[in-house]
């Protein structure tokens, strides 16, 4: 299949790319770098550089022929939404119409749409099933959640194949400092220098951390899946206090933490059930927490 990618040269879009790749697909992307790297892009890439809220990217799409679509591009930064949540609608709610409206026109077989644990806000019946209701806590995630809905309405009525994909907290090489699991980057950043590290809140809110290759793995397996929302996680909750002593140990640093205020907007438990996913393809998480930042402080070293 042709597979366009959205956000194709971000952290995701990547290692999304490479899945396909080896799998047998011919990825396609498209990115306008606001967050994506250069360095991500390869020799023999399809590459569109643009926005996809653009008319002459659109154009240019249109002249693909594109089989499926794996929406990923979009403002994924919660204080940005609250700092600008004009900003952050057009990212997420027009641009992922726009995306819904080229792929009616190209006749796409399936959609998989990016979204996020944040839909669900600080619902404390964890881990979370797909099945509870939406409860944002912020503009970020208030715009996911009428993505979510978007992509199910016009993909319904247009007779094209969707599959909704809640991300957990997603980590590994390539990984920026932005995003929900820009936790894991901040501290290896830090402790790499012997920087003091700081912790908002008391470190006992808890996250389900998912490593990257796994997420790839995922978003290939949902271009076969079954219409409908999924959880893609770990399904295990971890909190930070945690997941520092994780990293500490794993870099064999002898450090402790400072404790912050709380970050607006932060959910304090996290934790989805993939169980459904699992069911329906057959996908399952490969990777522990500690191998995942393992192989992560191994990269941060090699690209020094």
């Amino acid at each position: 299949m042709n597979v366009l990618i959205t956000g194709g040269a971000g952290f995701v879009g990547t290692f999304t790319k490479k899945e396909l790749e080896k799998q047998g697909h011919q990825p396609i992307l498209v990115d306008n770098f606001y967050t994506g790297s250069r360095d991500n892009v390869e020799e023999g890439d399809v590459l569109i550089e643009g926005d996809i809220l653009d008319t002459e990217v659109q154009k240019v799409l249109e002249a693909k022929k594109i089989d499926a679509i794996i929406h990923l591009s979009a403002q994924i930064i919660v204080p940005a939404s609250f700092a600008d949540p004009i900003f952050d609608m057009k990212q997420n709610i027009e641009g992922t119409i726009k995306i819904c409206e080229l792929a009616a026109k190209l006749n796409v077989k399936k959609v998989v749409f990016a979204s996020s644990a944040a839909v669900y806000g600080d619902n404390i019946r964890v881990p979370l099933r797909e099945t509870e209701p939406y409860m944002p806590m912020s503009p970020y995630g208030i715009s996911k959640a009428s993505a979510e809905m978007y992509i199910e309405t016009l993909c319904r009525t247009n007779g094209i194949g969707y599959a909704i994909l809640r991300y957990a907290n997603i980590y590994g090489p390539k990984q920026t400092k932005e995003g929900e699991g820009g936790v894991i980057k901040i501290f290896l950043d830090k402790l790499s220098k012997d920087e003091q590290v700081t912790i908002d809140g008391d470190g006992n809110q808890t996250r389900d951390f998912i490593y990257i290759t796994d997420v790839a793995k995922a978003n290939v397996a949902a271009l076969h899946a079954a219409d409908g929302i999924y959880n893609i996680s770990s399904n295990e909750e971890v909190t930070i206090n945690k997941l520092f002593d994780v990293i500490v140990t794993e870099m064999g640093k002898k450090m402790s933490p400072n404790y912050g205020m709380p970050r607006k907007g932060d959910i304090y438990r996290s934790c989805l059930d993939h169980h459904k996913f699992v069911e329906k393809t057959g996908w399952k998480p490969e990777v522990s927490l500690e191998e995942g930042i393992r192989t992560t402080i191994q990269a941060l070293n090699e690209n020094r």
